[in-house]
């Protein structure tokens, strides 16, 4: 998410996929550490905030950001690339309470079904959580996270997780597969830390830790 003044002409939504690299007339190209100057696919352009995607490929290091307006305008700034930089959304934006992610139940049969994680509580005005039941002893339930900068990890046991202090097996870190730019990590909920109610879900990354998340398990 970039932030200034004259930005954009006006609001536009991407409305295709792939993303476009023009909105309104408006670009961003990103230059990084190795010279190469490559367009960044836009989410989102306004006045004051654009939303891009770091374009595949950039290098590590120090970025040059350029941004152009519809109306020739042009705003510069720096930014540093990581190979991983993992985040973990929340449901309600802000990067921490209850996560935004659901249960995947896998039964001894081999059927599958989501759960609800979270759910918006209208009197209290704000999201939060609803139990998970990790049912019978032969229900596999995996807690299935939306996140970014998890993707170019340097393998998957590099990725930790840490539900209620108890250590977690990661399944899957990577793409998404249906929206662009978010990365999905399944994680298998330990039976040891039934009944614990709300606690701390830690996601590493090859080192870096994610922002910490929550959730309820009955």
């Amino acid at each position: 998410a970039l932030f200034g003044a004259n930005l954009a002409t006006g609001v536009q939504v991407a409305d295709t996929v792939p993303l476009p690299t023009t909105l309104l007339g408006t670009t961003v190209k990103v230059r990084d550490s190795a010279g190469t100057e490559r367009a960044a696919p836009l989410f989102f352009v306004s006045s004051e905030q654009i939303n891009a995607m770091i374009p595949t490929g950039t290098a590590n290091g120090s970025a040059q950001v350029v941004i152009t307006s519809g109306d020739g305008k042009i705003s510069v700034g720096t930014i540093q690339i990581s190979s991983v930089a993992p985040g973990l959304f929340s449901a309600n934006s802000s990067g921490v309470g209850v996560a935004a992610a659901t249960a995947l139940r896998v039964r001894a049969d081999g059927s599958q079904s989501f759960e609800p994680v979270s759910s918006f509580d209208a009197a209290q005005n704000r999201f939060v959580s609803v139990p998970i039941d990790l049912g019978p002893d032969t229900d596999q339930v995996f807690l299935v996270l939306n996140g970014t900068g998890i993707r170019g990890r340097s393998s998957l046991a590099a990725v930790t997780a840490i539900i209620g202090g108890t250590a977690a097996r990661v399944d899957y870190a990577g793409l998404q597969g249906v929206f662009v730019g978010l990365d999905q990590i399944n994680v298998l909920i330990p039976r040891s830390v039934i009944g614990r109610g709300e606690v701390d879900v830690v996601l590493t990354v090859d080192g870096k830790p994610a922002n910490t998340v929550r959730a309820n398990i009955k």
